[in-house]
């Protein structure tokens, strides 16, 4: 379960007009909550359990924004917060103390944050999360963050695409790598990677089920369905709406299972 907190802090680095232009991608009526109201509106529609991930940027302090997390996390029953890290600032130092604090594993956004994943600068992170086998989610494909604007908002879609966490793949093999958003309009090449490399799994977050390519599902279905994960994007994508629509996908009923908690309780 994708889960960004709506308040003021997670969203501090983009403009208005960039952060209207996403909630216009979504179609979606985005308002600033806070942590415990945003948590209550998620068990209110089932959510028994989430990622809480941040929405890192390209010069930013990491720090504040992972000390942010683990305090929600703390007082939370269901989230598992993830950090995040920025390449040009310690990095490995960043990752250490983020483990210490009890986050999960490392959100990144290579649009956001102009960074490939195999960027050799991430690779103290990733050696860090090898030692506890933790699971890097990884923004794939297109982004709603300054979708519709003119030059998209400056951000560039390149960064994002699934083969760049192949190479990574690859060199840490006890790094678990979960392709966010399944990396439309790369996703034949998201499904590639993950039916070749056992670490890398596809999650479903930031579109509706309906939309979602035919070949994600057929693959959800067979070959993988011990490494596709659910999410929704809230606050951009209601749990609800996303649950009612996953519903009438034609799925055998053990894979839905498996897509909606447990592939998710074995990666965590």
């Amino acid at each position: 379960m994708h889960v960004h907190i709506p308040d003021s802090a997670f969203f501090s680095a983009f403009s208005e007009k960039v952060l209207l232009a996403s909630a216009s991608y979504f179609r979606a009526k985005v308002e600033l909550k806070s942590f415990e109201q945003a948590e209550e509106e998620l068990k209110s529609q089932g959510v028994s359990s989430y990622a809480l991930l941040p929405v890192p940027t390209r010069d930013f302090d990491p720090q504040p924004l992972n000390q942010l997390v683990s305090s929600y996390a703390s007082k939370s029953d269901i989230a598992i917060g993830f950090a995040c890290v920025n390449p040009a600032r310690e990095p490995k130092a960043t990752i250490k103390r983020a483990l210490d604090l009890g986050l999960a594993g490392v959100k990144l956004h290579p649009i956001l944050q102009e960074v490939r994943p195999d960027d050799e600068r991430l690779y103290p992170v990733y050696e860090a999360l090898s030692d506890v086998n933790g699971v890097v989610v990884v923004h794939t494909g297109t982004s709603g963050i300054g979708a519709g604007l003119k030059g998209g908002g400056g951000f560039r879609l390149d960064f994002s695409r699934p083969i760049y966490v192949d190479n990574v793949a690859a060199s840490f093999p006890d790094v678990n790598f979960v392709l966010a958003h399944f990396g439309w309009p790369w996703s034949t090449e998201a499904i590639a990677i993950a039916l070749q490399k056992a670490n890398v799994y596809l999650e479903l977050s930031g579109w509706n089920p309906k939309y979602i390519p035919k070949e994600v599902w057929v693959y959800a279905n067979t070959l993988l369905q011990d490494r596709v994960l659910f999410g929704s994007d809230y606050p951009f994508i209601q749990p609800k709406k996303w649950l009612e629509e996953f519903e009438k996908i034609d799925l055998k009923e053990e894979v839905k299972r498996k897509i909606l908690y447990q592939n998710a309780e074995k990666l965590f």
